[in-house]
Protein backbone atom coordinates (compact mmCIF):
# COMPACT_ATOMS: atom_id res chain seq x y z
CA UNK A 1 0.00 0.00 0.00
CA UNK A 2 1.48 3.38 -0.94
CA UNK A 3 2.31 6.07 1.61
CA UNK A 4 -0.81 8.25 1.86
CA UNK A 5 -0.93 12.01 1.45
CA UNK A 6 -0.90 13.92 4.69
CA UNK A 7 -4.06 15.92 5.10
CA UNK A 8 -4.53 19.12 7.05
CA UNK A 9 -5.90 18.76 10.58
CA UNK A 10 -9.63 19.32 11.18
CA UNK A 11 -10.81 22.93 11.35
CA UNK A 12 -11.31 22.82 15.12
CA UNK A 13 -7.67 21.69 15.64
CA UNK A 14 -6.03 23.96 13.07
CA UNK A 15 -5.29 26.73 15.57
CA UNK A 16 -3.53 24.29 17.92
CA UNK A 17 -1.31 22.80 15.19
CA UNK A 18 -0.43 26.20 13.71
CA UNK A 19 0.35 27.85 17.07
CA UNK A 20 3.99 28.50 17.92
CA UNK A 21 3.19 28.43 21.64
CA UNK A 22 2.20 24.75 21.39
CA UNK A 23 5.02 24.08 18.88
CA UNK A 24 2.54 22.92 16.28
CA UNK A 25 4.02 21.32 13.20
CA UNK A 26 2.36 23.94 10.97
CA UNK A 27 3.76 26.89 12.97
CA UNK A 28 6.39 29.27 11.63
CA UNK A 29 9.84 28.01 12.80
CA UNK A 30 10.94 31.57 13.64
CA UNK A 31 7.97 32.01 15.97
CA UNK A 32 8.61 28.60 17.55
CA UNK A 33 12.19 29.69 18.34
CA UNK A 34 10.88 32.86 19.92
CA UNK A 35 8.37 30.92 22.04
CA UNK A 36 11.16 28.60 23.20
CA UNK A 37 13.13 31.66 24.33
CA UNK A 38 10.11 33.10 26.16
CA UNK A 39 9.57 29.80 27.98
CA UNK A 40 13.26 29.58 28.91
CA UNK A 41 13.13 33.07 30.39
CA UNK A 42 9.91 32.29 32.25
CA UNK A 43 11.33 29.19 33.95
CA UNK A 44 14.91 30.49 34.30
CA UNK A 45 16.97 28.18 32.14
CA UNK A 46 19.23 28.91 29.20
CA UNK A 47 18.75 27.38 25.81
CA UNK A 48 21.68 25.43 24.38
CA UNK A 49 23.43 26.96 21.38
CA UNK A 50 22.63 24.68 18.50
CA UNK A 51 25.30 26.32 16.35
CA UNK A 52 28.01 24.89 18.64
CA UNK A 53 26.63 21.35 18.56
CA UNK A 54 28.62 18.89 16.42
CA UNK A 55 25.32 17.57 15.02
CA UNK A 56 24.12 21.05 14.02
CA UNK A 57 23.27 20.11 10.43
CA UNK A 58 21.09 17.20 11.55
CA UNK A 59 19.40 19.31 14.25
CA UNK A 60 18.25 22.03 11.86
CA UNK A 61 16.80 19.67 9.24
CA UNK A 62 13.02 19.69 9.08
CA UNK A 63 10.59 17.59 7.12
CA UNK A 64 7.87 19.15 5.05
CA UNK A 65 4.63 19.50 7.04
CA UNK A 66 2.78 17.51 4.37
CA UNK A 67 5.16 14.52 4.66
CA UNK A 68 4.33 11.64 6.98
CA UNK A 69 7.82 10.12 6.95
CA UNK A 70 11.03 12.14 6.59
CA UNK A 71 12.62 11.59 3.20
CA UNK A 72 9.76 9.51 1.80
CA UNK A 73 7.19 11.03 -0.53
CA UNK A 74 3.47 10.23 -0.66
CA UNK A 75 2.66 7.58 -3.27
CA UNK A 76 5.86 5.61 -2.83
CA UNK A 77 5.60 1.92 -1.95
CA UNK A 78 8.31 0.68 0.41
CA UNK A 79 9.29 -2.98 0.24
CA UNK A 80 11.19 -3.94 3.39
CA UNK A 81 11.65 -7.50 2.17
CA UNK A 82 13.30 -6.42 -1.10
CA UNK A 83 14.78 -3.25 0.44
CA UNK A 84 13.38 -1.25 -2.47
CA UNK A 85 11.38 1.92 -2.97
CA UNK A 86 8.82 1.81 -5.77
CA UNK A 87 7.83 5.22 -7.12
CA UNK A 88 4.74 5.89 -9.23
CA UNK A 89 5.46 6.44 -12.92
CA UNK A 90 1.99 7.33 -14.18
CA UNK A 91 1.51 11.08 -14.51
CA UNK A 92 -1.97 11.06 -12.96
CA UNK A 93 -0.59 9.34 -9.83
CA UNK A 94 2.22 11.89 -9.53
CA UNK A 95 -0.30 14.72 -9.73
CA UNK A 96 -2.63 13.04 -7.23
CA UNK A 97 0.08 12.61 -4.59
CA UNK A 98 1.64 16.04 -5.25
CA UNK A 99 -1.50 17.89 -4.11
Amino acid sequence: EPIPRRMLPPADCLEYYSSAATRGYLADPEQVSYERLVLAQKYGYTLPKLEDDPNYEALIERKDPRQIFYGLEPGWVISLKDKAILKPKAEYLKQYYAN
